[in-house]
């Protein structure tokens, strides 16, 4: 159109003006129209580097967002790591101590079960000698002066006869002293175990301020009995006794050792002030306890209330 108006500009000069103008504003539309477009391009190619850059930005901060999300589970992970070995450290070393402890308990009733034969032996030595220096001599006199009386015969020799009779029921008695003396022995010092806790609560009896009652039932075949069974019965009556010494201002305190069909079972009872137990804090005594008798595949109860005192029941699988 531009070409066309300016031929007819050279061909009609009389309308020369008139297309001038026409070509004039044509070609000021066209320049106005490229303009426009020129700023739309520039807009969208303005916009377009706007969005990459954001984008740009938006990927550099997923990118740092990854990163400190992986820094912080690398730093839990690191720390759950150390926490998780401590933890094992101080149950290997928990172990180990307890080790330690039952190692040296199992020491102390071997030492105990050696006094304790050592004791035997010096009784028997000793009853062997009264048996010897005593009571056979007056049997041997006494028998010597009834073979003389036998070839004699009169009143005086009746009346020395029964002296001697006399005599005999005398070593009869000592024979029976003698003989409960040595059923008692065999009783009270059958085993180790029984002897460290008779020990042990006699122990008590002079440092404890409460009133100590202690029964023990003669089925019980200790004997028979696991080292460790009777170590953590040991342990547990150390420990609930320990308890009772600290905290429990009680007046009297009653143990027994009770024999069921399948099981033994430890009872300590107190009258003392007693506690809470599903508020109280368990410490170190309390969980101790609680491992041994696991430990023992046995069952532990705890019945207790502030002022009411407190029942502690250890049962143990017997042998």
């Amino acid at each position: 159109i531009l070409l066309s108006l300016k031929q007819l500009t050279i061909l009609n000069p009389k309308k020369s003006s008139f297309y001038s103008n026409e070509y004039i504003k044509i070609s000021d539309s066209l320049q106005l129209s490229e303009r426009k477009m020129r700023n739309k391009l520039a807009r969208i190619e303005f916009e377009t580097e706007e969005l990459t850059v954001e984008k740009d930005n938006l990927v550099v901060k997923q990118r740092n967002t990854l990163f400190i999300a992986l820094g912080i589970l690398f730093l839990f992970s690191i720390a759950f790591l150390i926490r998780f070995q401590i933890m094992k450290n101080r149950s290997l070393l928990l172990k180990q101590e307890q080790q330690k402890a039952n190692e040296e308990i199992y020491q102390l009733l071997l030492n105990q079960q050696n006094k304790i034969e050592s004791v035997r032996q010096l009784e028997k030595k000793r009853i062997a000698r009264e048996l010897h220096d005593g009571i056979l001599g007056k049997l041997f006199g006494t028998r010597m002066n009834l073979g003389i009386l036998n070839n004699e015969k009169g009143e005086n020799e009746l009346k020395k006869r029964m002296l001697f009779i006399e005599e005999l029921k005398g070593i009869e008695q000592e024979i029976r002293e003698i003989s409960h003396d040595l059923s008692s022995e065999s009783t009270a010092i059958f085993n180790n175990f029984v002897a460290m806790v008779l020990q042990f609560i006699e122990n008590q009896k002079s440092v404890c301020n409460a009133e100590i009652k202690f029964k023990l039932d003669d089925n019980i075949n200790w004997n028979l009995q696991e080292n460790m069974l009777k170590i953590n019965f040991y342990r547990i009556l150390q420990e609930c006794f320990q308890n009772i010494n600290k905290h429990a201002n009680a007046k009297q305190v009653f143990v027994t050792f009770e024999k069921s069909e399948t099981s033994i079972i430890l009872n300590i009872k107190d009258n003392g002030i007693g506690f809470d137990f599903l508020k109280k804090k368990k410490g170190i005594g309390l969980r101790n306890m609680i491992a041994r008798t696991q430990d023992s595949k046995g069952t532990m109860n705890v019945d207790t209330k502030p002022g009411k005192g407190t029942t502690l029941n250890f049962e143990m699988p017997q042998l």
